[in-house]
């Protein structure tokens, strides 16, 4: 009996475990341009990075980048094809606007579709 409780427990445990969510990561300082699938702003505040890997991060921009709402941007890569927290920056293609990254939030695993 007492084996069949230690059993159950174990289960029931085991079940927990799960259904919780997966630990996010830390947040990166800096991701290689090579693993980076998309970046784009609906906002033109936040800048959503998916990630080749199946993460994503989110980056609060120092400032608001309004014309990022309305087209593309080219990056201004640091020689080792990075982009940086609170260092990058980028120009749009609509307007021509200079604008910097902030800090990047944790790494979360991006839900399927």
């Amino acid at each position: 009996m007492k084996y069949v409780n230690t059993l159950s427990a174990g289960l029931v445990a085991a079940a927990a475990f799960a259904v919780l969510p997966a630990a996010a990561e830390p947040a990166p300082r800096c991701i290689d341009v090579k693993d980076i699938a998309s970046a784009d702003s609906k906002d033109g505040k936040t800048m959503t990075f998916r990630l080749k890997n199946g993460m994503t991060t989110i980056n609060t921009l120092k400032t608001a980048c309004d014309s990022l709402r309305f087209g593309g941007f080219v990056w201004n890569t640091s020689p080792i094809g990075e982009v940086c927290a609170n260092a990058q920056t980028f120009r749009t293609l609509t307007t021509g606007e200079i604008c910097r990254l902030g800090d990047f939030s944790a790494l979360v695993k991006t839900a399927a579709k």
